[in-house]
Parts: C-alpha cells; structure tokens; sequence
C-alpha cells in the first residue's frame, strides 16, 4: 500500500469529528423562549434560531444570531452568566466551523470562566468549555495547554455519566485524536471505542454518533485496516446526509477523510469526487479562504498530484500554502505538512532547487513543534527519493529513510508500506 494514506491522518486531524452539541444542559431551568424586551427572553430566542439555522447549515446566519445575543449583556439588567457562558459555547462552536478560530478560542476561553466562577472547576459544564478549549488550542499549536485542559476535563465528564453522554463523545473523540498524532494508536482506538460507547447510549442515528464512528475510522486509517474503516465512514456519512442534509458543513471532514482512503486504494476517481465535494461545502459555507477551505483545497492538490494533475495542484497549492503561513502566528504542523506538499509539486516540476529548500523547510518545523508526526515520515520518504533522484548524498538518503521508518513504527502504527 501507497504511504498516501498518511494524508487521511492529516485530514482527521485537521477537522477532527464535529464536536458541536446542539446545546450545553443547563442547570438553571429557563423560561420558555417568548419574544420580548426582557433580556434572557431574547438570548434565549436567538440561540434557539440560531441553532436551527447550524441545523439547516447556515453558519453565517447562525454566527450572526449569537453575535446578536452576546450583546444583549450589555443592556440593563443583564441575562444571568450561565444563559451568557451557553450563548458563547455555541457561538464558539460556530466561528470554529466558519474558520475564525483565535475567535472561537477567546468564546470557549470566557465561557470556561463563567462556568468555573458560577459551578465550579468539577462541573461538567466547566469540563466541555475545557474541550473545546483544547480543540482550539491544539489547532493553533499550543499543544501543552491543549493537553493541559484535556487532562483536566475527562475525569469530570466521566463522572457526570450518563447525563454527560455527549459531552464525554466528544472530549473522547479529541483525546483519542491528540493521542494518536502522538503515535499511540492502541491508546487512540480505546478512546474512539469509549467514545462511541458514550455517544451509542443516547442514540445511533445522531451527528454525534456519526462523528464518533469517523475518529475510529481515524484510527484504523493510520492501523491500515481499511476492511474496518471504510464502513465506519460510509455509516457516519449516511447518518449526517440523512439528518442533517447532502450538503451540511460536517459532511466535509468525513468526506475527506474517505477521499483520502480512495487515494490510498488508488481509486483517483472517486477520490476526486469527494475530496472536490468536500472543498465546495467548505468554501461555499465558510468562503474559500477560511482555514479550513484551505487545509481540504491542500489536500484535493495531493489527489490531484497522483494523479500527475500538477497544472490543476498549481492553481491551488501554493496559494493555500501562502494563506496557512499567513494564518499560524507560530510554527504548526499542518503548515509543515502543506509545505512538503508544495515541495513535492516542485519536485513534479522539475523545479528541484525550490523542491530541495521547500523539503528541508518542512522538515525543520516539523522537528520543532511535531517531530514524531507520520506526515514528517511521508516528507522525508519523499525529500529521499528527491535526493536519490539528484545523486545526492547516500548518508542522508539513508538517514531520512531510517528517521522515516523510525517514526512510521511508533506505538505500534502501520502507517505504510
């Protein structure tokens, strides 16, 4: 098998499963939702809508509604503190998927405050803005808070069980990816298995469950055990198209993630398919420059680049790799990767003095922030036979390769042949 299929971990750990919960439980009992001038009537209204319009897709609609909450504390009296840490959870969750991720941050940062003044550090609540902290963290490459806040919000989750079902699915899920960027695929799949225990419980045929199913397939993906995988992510795409729409935002991911075990199994054609649908849900909904647009159009360029595209990963490539460099305000994995795609669109071009500095710029990053990262193993294999290609020196060839295989047998993990 191709080591292509180091590219599904990338995606996976990129978008991850969709961890957006239709509404954090509150404690505090509501009053109906009822138009009117009474400020936590209103908050109440707008998230409501709001979360009809995430249901229906419509994250810039959705987005503005709870912008238009959050400034309903500014009147006199305020809503209470609880209804305003909810209200920018879901707004979090919102930019997260709109790609305005130091926005979400800061959301999931003040909710988490509110929380742990107003219930305390051991409240669940408290636990799932600690996870979407993370999420948001981690993708910004602050990895030691990221697993700071993890490690401090499973215990509580768990506790709270089974009235924390989908919360703990979800922090289940993001553990399970942080473990397995770390090598630790074993540890990774019982987290997955955990995670789709919890998110079973309630229901089968939820979003929450189907996103549940791909961090599994995740972790088969990077096993190589696509006999197991590709069903899980054919069930999860079923279960969203039929629940949520054909052409809902958390679609994306997963077909992606499917794109890149066609593109493993030599499939181009239907990779194509999905990893094309994909990119036209997220550019559609969050515009073709939002980081996440990008990260899928790096993505489709790999496709397109087995495939010897290189005129059709010319028009996108280097563009997404300008705009990841652009949008990291510190070195990050996903930039080193994109970087080593851009240096294996060179190398295809004959333009190998752009390919060699691209490569050992890749690779220089990686061995800063995500050393053991098997799309640092991919950048090496390739770097090599660029290397060998150009007669270059036979102790490095052997050194990138043995570094490679090195990575590539980390914890167990059969990541390529």
């Amino acid at each position: 098998m191709q080591p292509l299929l180091l590219l599904a971990l990338g995606m996976i750990l990129s978008f991850g499963p969709d961890t957006t919960l239709p509404t954090l439980p509150a404690q505090t009992e509501w009053p109906a939702c009822a138009a009117g001038p009474e400020p936590a009537a209103s908050a109440i209204c707008l998230n409501q809508s709001a979360l009809e319009m995430e249901r229906r897709g419509d994250l810039a609609g959705a987005s503005r509604m709870l912008e238009q909450a959050r400034r309903l504390w500014t009147r006199d009296p305020a809503p209470p503190e609880v209804l305003r840490a909810t209200i920018l959870t879901n707004l979090g969750e919102t930019l997260e998927e709109l790609g305005r991720w130091r926005e979400s941050r800061q959301c999931f940062e003040d909710a988490m405050s509110i929380y742990q003044t107003a219930l305390g550090r051991s409240d669940v609540h408290t636990a799932s803005a600690m996870v979407r902290l993370a999420t948001m963290e981690m993708m910004l490459g602050n990895t030691p808070r990221a697993e700071e806040l993890l490690d401090a919000a499973l215990p509580v989750e768990r506790n709270a069980m089974p009235g924390s079902a989908r919360e703990l699915a979800a922090a289940l899920s993001f553990t399970a990816m942080f473990t397995l960027q770390r090598g630790e695929a074993a540890a990774a799949e019982e987290l997955a298995q955990e995670g789709i225990a919890a998110s079973g419980s309630e229901s089968k045929e939820s979003p929450e469950y189907a996103a549940s199913l791909t961090t599994l397939a995740g972790v088969y993906i990077v096993e190589h055990d696509l006999t197991r995988a590709t069903p899980l992510l054919n069930r999860a795409i079923d279960i969203l198209e039929r629940r949520l729409g054909t052409d809902h935002p958390r679609l994306a991911p997963v077909l992606m993630d499917r794109a890149m075990i066609y593109q493993g199994e030599k499939k181009t054609s239907l990779a194509e398919t999905d990893g094309e649908r994909a990119v036209a849900i997220l550019c559609r909904e969050s515009g073709p420059d939002s980081i996440s647009a990008i990260w899928a159009k790096t993505r489709l360029s790999g496709i397109y680049l087995d495939e010897g595209k290189t005129t059709e990963a010319e028009a996108i490539l280097p563009g997404a790799v300008e705009r990841q460099r652009r949008f990291y305000d510190k070195p990050n994995w996903r930039v080193a990767a994109s970087i080593g795609e851009l240096g294996r669109l060179r190398a295809a071009e004959a333009r190998t003095d752009e390919a060699d500095t691209l490569y050992r710029e890749s690779l220089a990053m990686f061995e800063s922030v995500a050393p053991n990262n098997p799309e640092a193993a991919r950048t090496m294999r390739r770097y090599a036979e660029l290397l060998k290609s150009q007669r270059g020196s036979k102790r490095e060839i052997r050194r990138l390769m043995a570094r490679a295989n090195s990575i590539l047998t980390t914890g167990n993990t059969l990541l390529a042949r």
